[in-house]
């Protein structure tokens, strides 16, 4: 780098990492602090230098040669302007020339103290060191992603505990494509979000053991605005009127994010739900859809191949295969799952639903659920009933309580639509009924809107359910429609209570008995009710304790 012969070795270490991690604008306040006074009691502790700052507060800060050793007190994670000024001040109190190692870090001319302090950012302060301007609206975008992987590349580094610095970077990103036209500033766009998510992945690995799982949540949420804004993009795509540039654009994001969507690392984002996005706009050129098919049958072929080489024993050593899961051969390697489901999800594109199933089917279920919920609704909203038929029968056999737990809900609910929309049809209540117990609040439910009290009460006979369990609305909806469907319920309810065999258990089942009571005096049949209450007194006339409970309840005389 060039730096001082007289300087010592912890400034240069310093210098190579001032370099690395902090961006030339940060440095040159850095430097402006330093020049104004605003570091103070600048001392060696140990092998690391410590001192204060004055910026809107007094903030500690320490610098050493590693890059965990470096740290200030402010608000702002990672590398700040204020270890920029420490650098300089230590530098210039052992003899170094604080103006030449900014020149140096920063590749511009001599930079005044009023320069800085203006509220004109000088125009090279948001470039990046060694890089004098973005390539321009005729780079390639392979040229564009090796400009900004060495402009901006390294600040990962700085997110250790947030992606807060990834921000500007984003900014900036989209700031040099600012005069494109639309259509190519979209794509250039997307790659911009595409290259910070992969920033964002980087800096995970900074996370110890212990922590990883909470940076994993913090970092998904605060990237959840650049993926929404990426699939904001992909839905504003013209992908029929592409030609040209936006072609050569179109091709590097698909490929993108096809390489990273097959990646079988554990990736802190769904790359290939993003690739999904993409391809589920681009499905309307058929040309693409073509060389996409073709693509990714290839990376199928590769990896069903490579799969099957890793089960061959070694020379010498006995036939013994490695786990495989409960799909079996190669097809249950995870090497293969993106490109089998990514061919279901064009094939499902073009409405070729059975097609789309087959492939389905040779992968696990659970990262198959949502696009065959995602396409059976679609098929549910257009009354494509012959789609919506394979897609359900497909979501029947592969979603229960236990196998594809989150599908079941969404499964249940598309159900209930579908036998709305098409009552006619049987099969969407055998579904229903097939799920038990799993689907018995759908099914309830679903019975109560279609006013069927019949199955309703006997499916909560089926169940062992008391009224007194049951929603109080739904009980008192029922016995205003439909009083005499009650009735069966009551009388379970009453042996179910008198069985406990207890005296809080006997007054319950007096409780019950009143309400009977008026069940029948609403069907208008006293004299059912009354040979109703003599049986109950003669089955149990040795229990005296009930035999009390319904004497003090007026139910016997």
């Amino acid at each position: 780098m060039g730096t001082d012969s007289r300087v010592n070795p912890f400034f240069m270490d310093m210098e190579a990492m001032i370099s690395k991690y902090m961006r030339p604008d940060a440095i040159r306040r850095g430097w402006d602090y330093s020049s104004r006074g605003k570091v103070a009691a600048v001392r060696m502790v140990g092998s690391k230098l410590a001192a204060v700052v004055s910026g809107s507060h007094d903030y500690m800060v320490m610098l050493g040669t590693r890059h965990d050793d470096c740290s200030c007190d402010c608000p702002v994670s990672g590398w700040c302007k204020h270890m920029a000024a420490v650098y300089f001040k230590g530098l210039q109190e052992n003899g170094g020339d604080a103006e030449r190692a900014l020149e140096r870090l920063t590749g511009g001319g001599p930079v005044t103290i009023s320069r800085i302090g203006s509220n004109a950012e000088p125009a090279s302060a948001s470039r990046p060191s060694g890089q004098t301007s973005s390539p321009g609206e005729e780079a390639s975008p392979e040229e564009w992603l090796e400009w900004m992987d060495r402009s901006y590349g390294e600040t990962w580094h700085g997110c250790k505990h947030t992606l807060h610095p990834l921000q500007p970077v984003l900014s900036a990103l989209k700031g040099s494509a600012r005069d494109w036209p639309k259509p190519l500033q979209r794509l250039h766009w997307m790659a911009s979000i595409l290259f910070v998510l992969d920033q964002a992945e980087r800096a995970l690995r900074l996370a110890d053991a212990f922590s990883r799982y909470y940076q994993e949540m913090s970092f998904t949420r605060m990237a959840e605005p650049w993926v929404d804004h990426f699939h904001a993009l992909a839905g504003e795509l013209e992908p029929v009127q592409m030609k040209g540039r936006q072609l050569e654009w179109l091709d590097f994001l698909t490929g993108l994010l096809r390489e990273r969507g097959a990646d079988t690392a554990g990736k802190l984002f769904r790359w290939d739900r993003l690739y999904y996005a993409l391809a589920e706009k681009l499905h309307a050129r058929g040309d693409w859809m073509e060389r996409e098919s073709d693509q990714l049958r290839s990376i199928l072929r590769k990896a069903r191949q490579t799969a099957s080489d890793e089960l061959l024993p070694e020379p010498g050593m006995n036939d013994v295969r490695r786990p495989q899961d409960d799909r079996g051969g190669a097809d249950g390697d995870s090497r293969v799952y993106f490109p089998i489901i990514a061919l279901a999800h064009l094939e499902a594109f073009r409405g070729h639903d059975r097609q789309a199933v087959d492939l389905l089917l040779q992968g696990p279920s659970d990262q198959a659920a949502g696009l065959a919920l995602d396409t059976a609704r679609k098929r549910l909203e257009s009354k494509d009933w012959s789609g919506l038929a394979i897609w359900m029968d497909y979501l029947s056999k592969t979603t229960d309580g236990k196998r594809g737990g989150s599908a079941i809900q969404p499964f249940l609910l598309l159900c209930r639509s579908a036998d709305m929309e098409q009552s006619d049809n049987p099969i969407w209540m055998e579904y229903l009924v097939q799920k038990l117990p799993f689907s018995y609040m759908a099914l309830s439910d679903q019975l109560l809107d279609k006013g069927d009290f019949e199955q309703w009460a006997d499916l909560q006979l089926a169940m062992g359910l008391r009224p007194d369990e049951l929603d109080p609305a739904d009980v008192r909806s029922v016995a205003k429609l439909a009083p005499a469907m009650l009735i069966p319920l009551y009388h379970q309810s009453v042996e179910s209570w008198i069985g406990i065999r207890n005296r809080q258990s006997y007054r319950m089942a007096v409780k019950q008995l009143k309400k009977l009571e008026k069940l029948y005096q609403a069907e208008r049949n006293t004299e059912a009710w009354t040979r109703y209450m003599s049986r109950i007194a003669l089955k149990y006339q040795r229990m005296r304790a009930l035999q009390e409970e319904l004497r003090k309840g007026s139910l016997l005389k």
